[in-house]
């Protein structure tokens, strides 16, 4: 892991911005929508400035313009797993590949499109390259604009045009505060020992990117969103099931950000867990009212 590099950009982000932040209240930069292609390439533009500011001095690094574009990219890399991960769900389900419509499961039964294996294997692909290349922004690589062109010019033409919208969602936002991130990896790191995260999607993106990078964990993401997408458990395909078996006698990390009722960690810990070995579970709020607790929770939240 490229952690000198990594950790320049979450000083920046913390230190020098998000310390200052209200928690409780996202901020503006999480509502934006762009196509995936534009995504791209302003992560390449970002990180690049961002790396050439690192080898400079404290009071350019300080710079509030530096400040900003570090909270950019915090904000944006997420994105460059969401759109891919909503590709591979129509891909395995048979749902339209639509630029802008995020379909809920219950629809696959009404289109139930034929999409062609090939198609399917290199979703899978892009999916797992996706994830690995959101990480590679977060760190500040040194090869993620050579890294972002290849897999660029991977993706099918119509995948450039997929338009993401973010929201200023309260939730994800609380559970990404890199200090309940990094108490919650010291509680873990303290007792257990996993080889792998699993993170719900699509909310738990944003903290799940980071929350592995304090672990220095493989980072899996697989959609259940009962709330905004109204899915009734865990979406997981046959092609999630064969990636799993290679983990089959390891111990996992489940996680998600905010604990509130604990319907969805519950459940997610009970669809995931016999795929593996062993499974802890893990958020970075845990409200007090839940009757779900999980094995590692970075704050108890009183309300």
């Amino acid at each position: 892991m490229h952690f000198q590099s990594y950790m320049y950009i979450l000083a920046i982000v913390v230190d020098e911005y998000l310390r200052g932040e209200d928690w409780d209240e996202p901020p503006e930069e999480m509502a934006f929508a762009a196509p995936y292609g534009a995504i791209l390439d302003e992560a390449r533009a970002l990180v690049a400035e961002l790396a050439a500011s690192a080898d400079g001095n404290a009071a350019t690094a300080a710079h509030a313009n530096t400040v900003a574009k570090a909270l950019r990219l915090y904000v944006l890399a997420p994105a460059l797993v969401n759109v891919i991960l909503n590709y591979k769900i129509c891909v395995e389900h048979g749902l339209p590949l639509h630029p802008t419509v995020y379909y809920e499961l219950a629809e696959a039964r009404r289109y139930k499109m034929d999409h062609p294996i090939a198609e399917l294997e290199l979703a899978n692909r892009l999916y797992l390259s996706s994830i690995e290349l959101a990480r590679s922004a977060y760190r500040l690589d040194p090869g993620f604009g050579e890294r972002a062109a290849a897999f660029e010019a991977r993706l099918p033409p119509e995948i450039p045009r997929f338009v993401y919208t973010g929201g200023r969602d309260r939730y994800s936002w609380r559970g990404a505060e890199p200090d309940k991130l990094d108490a919650l990896a010291k509680k873990v790191r303290a007792s257990y020992s996993p080889t792998l995260l699993v993170a719900a999607a699509h909310g738990a993106i944003m903290p799940g990117l980071l929350l592995a990078e304090y672990l220095d964990l493989p980072l899996y993401f697989v959609r259940f969103s009962m709330f905004k997408r109204k899915d009734e458990a865990p979406i997981i395909s046959l092609s999630d099931e064969v990636w799993f078996s290679s983990w089959r006698r390891k111990s996992v990390l489940l996680f998600d950000e905010d604990v509130a009722k604990g319907t969805t960690l519950e459940l997610f810990s009970r669809r995931l867990s016999p795929f593996f070995g062993e499974a802890k579970t893990a958020c970075s709020i845990r409200h007090a009212g839940s009757s779900f607790a999980p094995d590692f929770a970075a704050r108890l939240w009183w309300e």
